[in-house]
């Protein structure tokens, strides 16, 4: 299979924030920083001098690779140097370049805290940040990111995550400074995002699931067995797409509609709607999509929810022709839906 790469600037980079699960985004903001480090870390320092969104290409499972070194710099030491003729892409560019052709590290630290901020607040949450005070603008990121995930079924753990995306914004910030010597060098974004993650694990509480072992049904009827019954378990391998088979068995006499609920941008339920006949079974294929890094822990909070309600055959004759998200709105509405919700547990691969 042809290995592709896409730039950055797709989907991560838009109007709005970026489009992708927040796991992914950090993932992708922290293989950048390594990136950058790798190069800056070098016997022979490099400058890349260049850095945007387009020279930042994502792998198929969205790692990050800095690209185009046309216009990078091979130094022997840190100390700052003068172009004489100006390179680069503006709105990525340090003003101490525009304004005096300075070049330092300091370049491609700028040029990284603009390219963090489009990501985290989109292009024009971008022009915001000069217009309201760090701290308005960190409330601002932190409240439009806590939304979005509310906003998806099975995303939880808000507090480790908003943690999370207030760092990052704090440090880009800081990487946009007009002057240079207030920004952070590369290495030390580094060790405060490795520091960030030792945070992170010490404030994860053990998942405590004994509520969730609990099928939860919203009525007394036992329409749908669903196997694995206790909980949904994926062998994570990071940067990996993994699968595993949900088997829903309609124990009624009677058709069913289901519909499996899950936080789209990391998992894919195939098929996510359908109708089963009476007494029939039904396989579901449940895929993680590739994520950067496993969570702290391993601990888990994501959730699949099974829903089924009764229909008539006639509708169920319709297959092809049902609003199944029309069906299930009407009979939530009505408490008639029979529900089934199950934690998602990731395995470590064991070595050997």
């Amino acid at each position: 299979m042809p290995h592709t790469n896409k730039p950055l600037y797709f989907p991560v980079i838009a109007d709005k924030p970026c489009e992708l699960d927040w796991t992914t985004c950090y993932e992708i903001i922290k293989g950048t920083c390594e990136g950058l480090n790798h190069l800056h870390m070098q016997k022979k320092h490099i400058f890349h001098l260049d850095m945007k969104p387009a020279n930042i290409l994502l792998d198929n499972s969205m790692a990050p690779k800095i690209a185009d070194l046309g216009l990078s710099k091979l130094v022997s030491s840190t100390i700052t140097y003068k172009a004489e003729v100006k390179k680069g892409t503006y709105g990525y560019m340090p003003p101490e370049y525009i304004n005096n052709g300075f070049i330092s590290e300091k370049f491609d630290v700028f040029s990284l805290g603009v390219i963090i901020i489009k990501m985290m607040a989109g292009n024009t949450g971008h022009v915001s940040c000069f217009e309201m005070s760090p701290k308005e603008f960190i409330e601002l990121v932190s409240k439009t990111w806590k939304e979005k995930m509310q906003a998806v079924s099975g995303y939880s753990s808000h507090e480790i995550y908003i943690l999370q995306v207030r760092r990052c914004i704090e440090i880009a910030l800081r990487c946009i400074c007009k002057d240079r010597k207030e920004r952070p060098n590369i290495e030390k974004i580094v060790h405060e995002l490795e520091e960030l993650e030792v945070e992170t694990n010490k404030i994860a509480l053990p998942f405590d699931r004994s509520k969730d072992l609990i099928l939860k049904r919203s009525c007394a009827t036992n329409d749908v067995a669903v196997e694995p019954a206790f909980e949904l378990r994926f062998l994570f391998e990071p940067r990996k797409e993994v699968s595993c088979c949900l088997q829903l068995t309609n124990k009624t006499d009677g058709f069913l509609a289901f519909n499996i609920k899950v936080n789209k941008n990391k998992y894919r339920a195939q098929p996510s709607i359908g109708t089963m006949p009476p007494c029939s079974k039904c396989y579901v294929i449940v895929t993680l999509r590739p994520q950067g890094a496993a969570p702290p822990n391993m601990q888990c909070h994501d959730m699949l929810l099974v829903q089924s309600i009764s229909i008539s055959e006639q509708l169920a004759s319709e297959d092809t022709q049902i609003s199944y998200q029309e069906v299930f709105k009407t009979t939530l509405a009505e408490k008639v839906v029979d529900e089934v919700k199950l934690p998602i547990v990731y395995v470590p691969l064991l070595d050997g």
